[in-house]
């Protein structure tokens, strides 16, 4: 397992050597190739050089030695052999020299492309550290977009998911709407029923107090008719004397009871059938009962229900109920023997009467 390491990162280190020496000796291939052309050039001549020096020693010695009258034709054509060499010599010291020259110039140029390397390398190592910066800020984008693209779906099954609902809940709505529509068309139909069934009883209750009254007013006018009949059997002669009349009224001079009924104002007092029970209506929205006898007072009770102030009382005929009028729009009645509400009828407009039942 170890060598199998050792050899990947070898690897690893040989490829990038050779990527290296890709990159950078692809710029100068061409200098690189022409610089050692220029040194082949020049140790051709500089060895064809020696060979010609050689060559123009070897044909000094020779004409040195040579001897004799006849050595003439010799001579001259050494001499321009001689010549001959020398401007081929100077013509290579010249190409020689101008090969040195151009030398220097390819040294100078690779001094030059050797700055401008060093130039690009710190470039690109700039470059190469924007660019895993960049590498790393798109990774964290890209990580960013996942998210994102998640949180989207997540919330796309959650819209329609309240989608759903939505409609099942409309659904449940329209349902219930009808079961409303249906329920309010019994509760108008039962209303219409307790309405014609109460008015049937108040028709009935009107005409039990016409007869009550009827009877009553009978029942005073006998009393009348006793009581002139009574007064028949009076002297007529104390009459005649002035002796005054004989019923006389009196003028209440002082208060025998005096008590607060309500906290604040109180806007009606009706005394009960029995003379002793006082009921009292206040701005306090109460309706108290009162026991007045033997010169005192004692509360009887308090009837509750009424959302304004009450503004008048009143009993019926036998005293067990009470009725009370309210600025609410609102008359009530109640029981007087447990003091419950009974019944409670609002005038909402003239041809309008809403009754309400309290068990």
């Amino acid at each position: 397992m170890a060598s199998t390491e050792d050899n990947t990162w070898r690897n690893d280190i040989f490829i990038q050597l050779q990527h290296r020496n890709c990159t950078q000796t692809e710029y100068f291939q061409d200098l690189i190739t022409s610089h050692n052309k220029l040194f082949e050039n020049a140790d051709t001549l500089r060895n064809e050089n020696l060979q010609l020096s050689l060559q123009n020693e070897k044909l000094r010695a020779e004409t040195s030695t040579s001897t004799g009258v006849g050595s003439g034709q010799v001579d001259s054509r050494l001499s321009e052999k001689i010549q001959f060499l020398e401007q081929k010599l100077l013509v290579q010291q010249e190409e020689l020299t101008e090969l040195h020259r151009r030398k220097g110039e390819n040294a100078q140029q690779i001094i030059d492309l050797n700055v401008k390397l060093q130039e690009k390398d710190k470039l690109l190592g700039v470059k190469e550290g924007s660019l895993l910066e960049n590498i790393a800020c798109v990774t964290s984008l890209r990580a960013e977009i996942r998210m994102y693209e998640s949180s989207i779906k997540e919330l796309q099954n959650l819209n329609q998911t309240i989608r759903d609902e939505h409609q099942a809940l409309q659904l449940a709505f329209a349902s219930l709407e009808d079961k409303l529509r249906k329920i309010q068309e019994e509760n108008r139909q039962l209303l219409d029923r307790l309405i014609h069934y109460k008015t049937k009883d108040a028709e009935k209750m009107n005409e039990e107090n016409d007869n009550f009254l009827k009877k009553k007013h009978a029942k005073v006018q006998k009393e009348l008719e006793d009581a002139c009949k009574d007064m028949k059997s009076v002297n007529m002669e104390d009459v005649q004397e002035g002796c005054g009349p004989l019923f006389t009224s009196a003028l209440p001079s002082k208060v025998t009871i005096k008590f607060d009924a309500h906290e604040g104002e109180v806007n009606a007092v009706k005394w009960g059938p029995d003379q002793h029970l006082v009921a009292t209506g206040g701005a306090d929205r109460k309706v108290q009962l009162w026991d007045i006898s033997k010169g005192g007072y004692k509360s009887r009770g308090t009837l509750v229900g009424s959302n304004a102030a009450v503004m008048s009382v009143d009993f019926d005929a036998s005293g067990t109920l009470l009725l009370g009028v309210s600025n609410d729009y609102a008359s009530r009645v109640w029981s007087v023997a447990d003091q419950r509400l009974r019944i409670t009828l609002f005038f909402i407009d003239i041809p309008t009467i809403v009754m309400t039942i309290t068990d």
